[in-house]
């Protein structure tokens, strides 16, 4: 498969994510916290794979202005030291089995917010497509806080596992095609701080391969 055809998949998987947030959202859409200024998605920890890393890297690059795409990065430099503090609480709460309690504990401002609005909305992940919906992850339903779901009452709920399983499979596909490599599930994770400060070229692929 090409690039264009790995970008393509990708974009098919945005798609379906807008599909399935607009099904929850008719269903439940008076549960649901979200509107036009709410920021709270953009102060969560997550992680994206490889395959939606290059496509907000290559969107930000391309579709953000000078002075947006400077801020942004130094926002970026500031919240640094605190995903790195960050992924060392969740790797200790892995151990436990409590990872998603502690991740959904900690609050990061995403470097691409700025004046409560995503400068990158268009692009912006899969995972903050869908927040604001009950969500299936790890065998827990978990939605955000701002919401009014009720505990033990049953909502239309999003299977996040079979969405991060796919963003998973097409990583490992672009990795195999660009760089022959096959890495274990779910392959490189990156943080939006390092998305977009992240150079993607043929060079970063080739150290990639090295390092997997």
């Amino acid at each position: 498969m090409n690039l264009q055809g790995h970008l393509r998949r990708y974009m098919e998987l945005v798609a379906r994510a807008d599909r399935l947030f607009d099904t929850v959202a008719h269903s439940h859409g008076n549960l649901m916290a979200c509107k036009a200024g709410c920021d709270d998605c953009c102060h969560v920890y997550f992680r994206v794979t490889l395959i939606e890393a290059f496509v907000i890297n290559q969107a930000f690059k391309q579709n953000v202005s000078d002075g947006f795409r400077s801020r942004a990065i130094s926002r970026a430099e500031q919240v640094e030291p605190l995903f790195r503090q960050a992924e060392q609480l969740i790797a200790l709460a892995d151990e436990k089995g409590q990872a998603i309690e502690t991740a959904s504990r900690i609050k990061i401002r995403c470097p691409l917010n700025e004046d409560h609005a995503c400068i990158l909305y268009e692009y912006r992940p899969i995972t903050c497509r869908l927040y604001g919906t009950p969500q299936k992850m790890a065998g827990k339903v978990v939605s955000c806080p701002r919401n009014g779901f009720l505990a033990g009452t049953k909502y239309t709920t999003i299977d996040i596992d079979d969405i991060q399983k796919r963003l998973s499979r097409y990583s490992r596909d672009l990795l195999v095609d660009l760089v022959g490599i096959d890495p274990q599930p779910p392959g490189p994770l990156y943080c939006i701080s390092d998305v977009i400060r992240t150079t993607f070229d043929k060079n970063y692929f080739l150290s990639l391969s090295e390092s997997l």
